[in-house]
């Protein structure tokens, strides 16, 4: 520090060193120094990265289940088919099915009922499950296809449930 009458230190600037890379090749064109980078210099490749389906953590992270510590596919998928139709109408909230649907899926089905509350429409009569029919094809994996009734309509439904956490999960849903 300075002392009280003696004028104050005075401030020096160096310039930075370079860090850029010495390379050549077809994605490198150097930059000078004393001319600002506009769209010069180093270009870099992009490698597109999807974090939200890569790897977990092992411990902390979803833990898959197998088919036999889940309760029964068929009994279960049947409440949710009929709790989801009730959400496409736009009777029920999507957030309570937020725990057994995954995200992408409950995006889907939340906009439906908001597009059915807008319009309006309010069924008369609950959805009813006509036909359900389930296949496993893998330990952990059900596959549902369903005949349903809502909305004074018969569909077609086909979901994919998936075994986390002592849970299923529905990661896929189509209603036709």
């Amino acid at each position: 520090m300075s002392g009280h009458g003696a004028p104050p230190r005075v401030l020096h600037l160096s310039p930075a060193p370079r860090m850029e890379p010495e390379a050549d090749g077809a994605d490198w064109r150097p930059r000078h120094v004393d001319r600002p980078a506009q769209g010069h210099g180093y270009v870099q490749g992009a490698l597109a990265v999807d974090v939200r389906h890569g790897p977990q953590d092992e411990f902390f992270g979803p833990q898959a289940t197998g088919t036999h510590d889940l309760p029964s596919a068929q009994a279960w998928a049947r409440r949710m088919i009929h709790a989801t139709l009730e959400v496409c109408d736009g009777s029920r909230p999507a957030d309570q099915l937020s725990r057994w649907l995954a995200p992408d899926v409950k995006d889907r089905v939340a906009r439906r009922g908001q597009l059915a509350r807008r319009r309006g429409l309010r069924r008369h009569r609950p959805p009813v499950v006509r036909t359900l029919l389930t296949c496993h094809p893998a330990d952990g994996v059900c596959e549902i296809s369903a005949v349903v009734h809502t909305e004074g309509r018969t569909r077609a439904l086909a979901l994919r449930m998936s075994g986390v956490d002592g849970r299923w999960l529905i990661t896929a849903l189509e209603l036709g």
